[in-house]
This record gives structure tokens, sequence and C-alpha cells, in this order.
């Protein structure tokens, strides 16, 4: 099992994204209104097995509010994340003496990060990121990641529900 050393390690070195951002449609019949970037990772120049990055977006749903995370996948595990999501809760089931262990997180934005357990443990961030670029720019700082694009916006979906 990975070692939270293990990801302190990852997380402390300089990273670059490999591919420019550019959010597509996920390919997912059950949610059709996900927009999803996935990118290699490389450190010192070199692509990094079973690393990736993930940024996803989903826009408005009736009275569902956007909701929008971005995070970094160590051999397939989520290690280190920050979620926006104006209406949902769930509560840490992981993260043995951590301070919010076993408690309910609330709605807004909240950072993910490893535990000796695996994956799961949350604290709420302030400010709380409404705005999905800064969200982008606060979760590049913190994992010390590069995006040489930047953030690109999602593809206007009025200009998309125009083309179907």
């Amino acid at each position: 099992m990975t070692t939270r050393a293990e990801i302190e390690t990852f997380m402390a070195a300089q990273k670059s994204a490999v591919a420019p951002m550019n959010l597509r449609e996920k390919l997912m019949k059950k949610d059709s209104q996900w927009w999803e970037y996935v990118s290699a990772v490389e450190i010192d120049g070199v692509v990094i097995e079973d690393v990736q990055l993930i940024v996803q977006w989903r826009l408005s749903v009736g009275s569902a509010g956007d909701k929008y995370n971005c995070g970094l996948l160590y051999r397939s595990d989520r290690v280190y994340a920050v979620d926006f999501d104006p209406d949902g809760q769930h509560t840490n089931k992981v993260g043995k003496g951590r301070p919010l262990y076993r408690k309910r997180i609330g709605l807004g934005t909240h950072e993910h990060t490893w535990s000796e357990d695996g994956y799961g443990y949350a604290e709420p961030i302030s400010p709380d990121f409404s705005d999905f670029s800064a969200l982008f720019d606060y979760f590049c700082q913190k994992a010390n990641l590069n995006v040489r694009s930047g953030f690109k916006s999602p593809p206007s979906t009025q200009l998309n529900l125009l083309l179907k």
C-alpha cells in the first residue's frame, strides 16, 4: 500500500502536465453533463507511469450548482484533490488520528489528502472557490504542478447545444 511518506515526497516534487488543458465531454452515458481534462504528468522531463492529472466540471443541473474538481492520481489512487461541490456532503471514512476522521464535511470547497489508511480524507478550505479558475490555480500551486497552457474554460455549452 502507498504510504503517506511516499505521497509527501511525490507532492514535494516539481511536476508538469504533458498535455495542454482541453476540457472535453466525458464519455459516460449515465451522466453526459461532465467535462474532463486528463494529462500524464512528468517530473524532471520524465513521464511518470501511473500518474495522471484529472480535472472535471459539471455544469448546473436543475437546482444543483456547478461542480468541479482537480485531482492527482498516483498508482490509480487519488492522492490529492481539491473539490468544489455547493450541494454535496460526505463523511471521512479514512484518516484515523486526523482532526476530521469520521466527521461530516459540509458544502463548498474541500481538500483531499492521502492518509496511511488510504484515500478519502478531506478538510474544508477557505476561500470557498466558487470560481473554477481560482480553484485550478490553488490546486496547481499546492500540487507543485505546472500546466503550461494555464486554465482554459470549458467550451460554451450554448454553442455545444446549437451544434447537436
